[in-house]
């Protein structure tokens, strides 16, 4: 589903295809938030000064949830493709995943990455190959993807894509009472530059690509993932899991990571993800809509 931005209805989670998880770690105090941001030294900035300019309106991109893991992850490359062509205008693209362990193209070629792959598809982690780069991320139900896809602006450097985006998230969480910054957190899985943390935990990170066609145009794909509900010991013992099984020696700590629910602790709704989504929708419509 393709919508002009604008404000939305307030959904359920299940109208979103979104499932909550139950279990979640030990909430982080209110305190030690605000006593932490108050000393980072690398702040957010103004998502709004670093939109880009385009020639045609921004839409909005709601797909019903993909069972596959595969086409669930690949329908950003698709994205990034029509816009490559010209057949559609910058898309802001809102979805959850199936639970799945995604990975680089660099670690698809580890040695015993098919065995690693049958056994963890076993044990409920198929493996997908993505193009962007980073490392070994899980995703799942109670993680949210935002993707900008949009036609590359003369000028535009990768910083720009990742301030955008950390801007953006900043912005959101703001509406929760949370002050985020930006830098590497140690021990965290799929670490850089451009993690919003609160608290010195990574609650989201971004990756972004870019396509040439032969045409001359170039197209732009910045992503983010938010960590809202999920179990982090569980799924960051995944990641482990397959760097062990490829003869690596990387392993994260679940600690270093955190989710929303955690950061909000008892004010945390019931429809965290619904409302979130809501919240999410509404920022990007102020933002990204074009004048009347």
């Amino acid at each position: 589903m393709i919508v002009v931005l604008k404000p939305p209805a307030l959904p359920g989670d299940t109208q979103r295809g979104f499932l909550p998880s139950t279990r979640w770690r030990i909430p982080l105090e209110k305190k030690d938030i605000i006593k932490y941001n108050r000393c980072m030294s690398v702040t957010c900035p103004d998502f709004d000064s670093t939109l880009p300019i385009v020639d045609r309106p921004w839409q909005i991109d709601c797909p019903e949830p993909i069972p596959d893991p595969a086409a669930s992850i690949g329908y950003d490359e698709q994205l990034l493709q029509r816009v490559l062509s010209g057949d559609s205008g910058p898309v802001i693209c809102i979805k959850h995943d199936p639970r799945c362990l995604v990975v680089t193209r660099r670690e698809a070629r580890f040695p015993h990455f098919e065995e690693a792959a049958e056994i963890l598809a076993g044990e409920g982690w198929p493996l997908v190959v993505r193009c962007s780069g980073g490392s070994c991320v899980p995703q799942g139900p109670g993680i949210l993807n935002l993707s900008l896809v949009f036609p590359k602006p003369k000028g535009w450097l990768l910083e720009n894509g990742y301030r955008l985006l950390c801007g953006l998230f900043a912005r959101l969480l703001e509406g929760y009472g949370l002050a985020a910054g930006i830098g590497e957190v140690p021990g965290s899985f799929c670490d850089g530059r451009y993690n919003l943390q609160v608290a010195g935990r990574k609650l989201l990170g971004t990756a972004q690509r870019w396509a040439g066609g032969s045409s001359g145009r170039s197209a732009v794909l910045a992503h983010a993932c938010l960590l809202v509900d999920l179990d982090l010991v569980e799924a960051t013992a995944a990641v482990n899991r397959f760097y062990r099984l490829c003869g690596q020696e990387l392993q994260f700590d679940p600690g270093a990571c955190a989710t929303l629910r955690e950061c909000l602790g008892g004010e945390a709704s019931g429809l965290l993800m619904a409302d979130l989504f809501t919240r999410l929708e509404m920022l990007l419509g102020e933002f990204f809509s074009s004048p009347d």
